[in-house]
Order: C-alpha cells, then structure tokens, then sequence
C-alpha cells in the first residue's frame, strides 16, 4: 500500500528515518477530537483533512500496525494511563467505542505545523481497561466487509430511533440528578411528564465524571430512572443530563402511551414488517379431521375450519 509523503518531509527522512513520532486523532460519536502522539511534547499536526490543525499531547504508546491483504482488515493498539479524557468511566462506558481514528508519523521539529504522514484510518473496535491503562483496539474500514450486511425482516422496526433512515428528531429533556440510589438507579429534576414517558428512551450525560456517556432507560417513575444496565461509576447530584424519549418500534399501536412511528408522524419511513406472515404462520400443518371435510352440498361450501390449517 503507498503512502504520499509531503516534500518536507522527504529530505528529514532520507536523513534520519528514526527522528520521528506516531500521532493519532481520535472523534468520538459526539464530534469532539481528542489528538495524542508518542513524541514527549505537544505536537501542532496537519492531517489534510480540511479540519483545522490538531495539537496532540503526548501519553500515547502505540503497538505495531498488522498491515493485511485482501478481505482482512488492518489494525493496532492505542494504550495510556488512566486520566484525563481517558477516565475509567468513559472508557468502560464505551464512550469510546466506534470513535473514528486517524493514525499517521511526522518528523517533530520539520515546521510549526506539522506535515503528517497518513498510516491508518479506521474505527475503534474495542475499548477496556488492563492494569491502570486504557487500551483502544482499531481496526481499518475493511472490518465492515466482516460484518453481517442486510436487514432482518421483523414487524418491529429495525432502524435506530434518530438514525439517519428513520429521520425522527429526537426531542432533548435538560435534567439535574438531585438523588443517587445506585449505578443504576437516580431521581431527575424532570417531573412534568407522565410515568412510563421515557420508558425505553436514554439519557446522555453532560458533565461529570460521566459526561458523553449514554444509557437505556428501563422504567420513569415520577422522576425516578432505573437504567437496563449499571453506569460504569454511579453519577453525582448536580450531574446534569439530557433525557431523551424513546420508541416502541411499531407502526401504531391501540395504547396511547406507547411512543410509535404514527406517534412522531413517520410512518413513511417505518423500518418494520408487519404484513410479512410470520413461523407461527408458515410452520403451520394439516392436522386430519380439522380442516379436510369441506365439500360442497347444494352449491355452497360447507363444513371444515377457516383455512383448513391448524398449528400441529
């Protein structure tokens, strides 16, 4: 695989190929850039990108990059201590997880603002936690060619409620923690809505230790939450939040306080399938004496169940 080198930096590597520093970029979900290198001082960095230049702090180790061919996908290791933007809260919480990732070497010293030398781009795989460090695993863009590819045929719908195929807007609720039981369990500020309103939405931190971590919510009960899963760490009164509404991933529904695709006027882009028979329907079979006997007697069809099928 080639790889275009800027013309300053050709001569420092004919020179000293060794004079140099790995630097990574790394953006999670929420657009912020989090810029690191291997060098021992900060590093103003260009990757050519169009975004402005990034200024990488030093903290990073990097393993070697395994380069592969064909439908294999390229990958390294980012490690660091435990701080920083890198708490034991969002890294467990998979804050992390899924964030893009740009690797590339420069030469320190070679401008104020650094030419690069792209290496890798690609996303991260995994992200935990190994005896006081962080370890992000990333993996190059053919990892998606290992993915299952397609959609499931299901009466529910299959798209992420906000996704870019279901294009409903997501309505934020501003919240304060004012009580804290657990890591699962916390009261809000937020007490005009209903109980069961947010039954099945999520909550996004805003600032503490678990600011950008996101969680499913279980059960709203007059402004007490209970979360399908622990929170990394139990969150602090005065944590504030934004809590989001969810859905029931169905078309419509005869109760009212179901959130559905009929309830945020999107039926048109409902990911479901509810007209497609299901097992229950194709696996049915002809049990003898339920549904053979229709015969016709004075032109009329008689006798013999509706459809002549019944489950076995």
């Amino acid at each position: 695989m080639t790889r275009t080198v800027p013309a300053l930096l050709s001569d420092v590597i004919a020179q000293s190929p060794r004079k140099g520093a790995e630097c990574v970029v790394l953006q999670p979900r929420n657009g912020d850039r989090v810029a690191l290198t291997t060098w021992n001082r900060t590093l103003t960095i260009d990757l050519g990108t169009g975004e402005d230049p990034d200024v990488a702090s030093p903290g990073m180790v990097a393993s070697a990059v395994t380069m592969a061919l064909g439908m294999e996908s390229s990958n390294f290791e980012l490690s660091g201590p435990v701080g920083g933007e890198f708490t034991a809260e969002r890294v467990r919480g998979h804050y992390w997880q899924n964030a893009k990732v740009w690797l590339a070497w420069t030469s320190p010293g070679v401008a104020e603002t650094l030419p690069v030398v792209p290496i890798l781009c690609g996303r991260v795989a995994d992200c935990r936690i190994e005896g006081g460090k962080w370890i992000l695993q990333v993996r190059d863009h053919a990892d998606a060619l290992n993915q299952v590819i397609g959609r499931v045929q299901s009466p529910y719908c299959t798209y992420d409620f906000g996704d870019g195929k279901c294009t409903a807007t997501r309505t934020p609720y501003p919240c304060t923690v004012t009580a804290v039981t657990s890591t699962f369990e916390f009261t809000v500020d937020e007490d005009g809505e209903a109980d069961n309103f947010f039954d099945g939405g999520d909550v996004t931190f805003l600032t503490g230790a678990l600011a950008g971590i996101e969680a499913e919510v279980f059960r709203y009960e007059g402004g007490a939450l209970e979360l399908f899963a622990a929170l990394p760490a139990a969150p602090e009164v005065g944590d504030t939040l934004n809590l989001f509404r969810g859905c029931s991933k169905l078309r419509k529904s005869d109760d009212e306080t179901l959130p559905t695709c009929l309830t945020y006027d999107n039926v048109i882009n409902f990911g479901g399938h509810p007209e497609v028979p299901g097992t229950e329907k194709y696996m049915k079979i002809a049990t003898p004496g339920s549904g053979g006997g229709r015969q016709f007697a004075g032109g009329t069809l008689v006798g013999g169940s509706e459809g002549g099928l019944t489950p076995p």
